[in-house]
């Protein structure tokens, strides 16, 4: 599942970038053509969100192919999810699945994208080695951190080692990011 050929994809995004995530909802002549009005006043409630809570970060989804910052691959994810990429289908992985490293060890996904997000892991995720997934294979499948919108509790929570290289979750101290 190492194809050095197929683009990796990290959180990185520019301000620009972000700016612009939200531009479908800024296109009112297109997109009330034709709608009814229940319709407008929902896209219009949607544009009022927008403008009061900009992206400020992404998180993408890990991926069967995901790579770790000490050289772990994820080799099957488990969730039901499927996408499709350069003609390979790839599932889409979340907590609990493993990550298998060059010399045959393994090591678990512990944190991830909380509940209200199904547990997909991202780029970001913290395993249970203390390694980091650092990138995917896919661009489209991301959760959006919106401006002065606190993130859930179990979103991506903070980790610290405990007797060697085991892991435990430590109660987050600020809410918003």
């Amino acid at each position: 599942m190492t194809d050095p050929l197929l683009p990796r994809y990290t959180n990185e995004a520019s301000a620009e970038r972000l700016s612009h995530m939200d531009d479908l909802y800024f296109e009112p002549e297109r997109l009330l053509e034709g709608c009814d009005e229940e319709i407008a006043a929902l896209l219009k409630r949607h544009q009022g969100y927008a403008k009061a809570h900009p992206p400020i970060a992404l998180y993408r989804v890990a991926t069967e192919g995901s790579q770790t910052r000490d050289g772990g691959t994820i080799q099957q994810g488990s969730s039901g999810l499927e996408l499709t990429l350069e003609g390979r289908k790839l599932r889409t992985a979340l907590r609990g699945d493993k990550v298998v490293y060059p010399d045959g060890s393994m090591a678990r996904i512990v944190t991830g994208a909380g509940k209200r997000n199904n547990h997909f892991a991202l780029v970001g995720s913290r395993l249970s080695n203390g390694d980091e997934i650092i990138n995917t294979l896919q661009k489209t499948l991301i959760v959006v951190v919106r401006k002065g919108v606190p993130m859930a509790e179990d979103f991506l929570p903070a980790i610290e080692p405990v007797e060697g290289r085991r892991l435990r979750l430590v109660a987050r101290k600020e809410n918003a990011r």
